[in-house]
């Protein structure tokens, strides 16, 4: 989780990058996978772990070793409440995908360019 979180929502010089992408392979219960596709069609490796409802990939570029998104399967149905009151269901098998489509350093926050 730690690694995940460092990846996805912080900056890091591309040798930290790189260290990361060899690194998660020998952290105990994480899967790669190559070809795996984000929200954008973009394709990476993904670094899987398996909780106990799903499969959480992030997905990294192979060559630049940057966050492309994430990839989750659902392993197990999970019913939920909306705020109305009536229930919807999260079937196994069901998979979510996120993209990152830009991500650079700015002065302040909130800033755009």
């Amino acid at each position: 989780m730690e690694i995940n979180q460092l990846i996805s929502e912080q900056w890091l010089a591309p040798e930290v990058r790189a260290a990361l992408f060899r690194a998660l392979p020998t952290v105990k219960g994480i899967t790669m996978t190559e070809d795996v596709p984000v929200a954008d069609g973009r394709r990476g490796v993904a670094f899987g772990f398996d909780d106990d409802v799903a499969r959480q990939s992030l997905v990294l570029d192979p060559q630049t070793f940057r966050y492309l998104g994430s990839n989750s399967t659902r392993l197990q149905d999970r019913t939920y409440e909306r705020a109305d009151g009536s229930r919807g269901t999260f079937k196994a098998g069901t998979v979510s995908l996120t993209a990152q489509l830009e991500a650079k350093i700015v002065n302040q926050p909130g800033q755009r360019s």
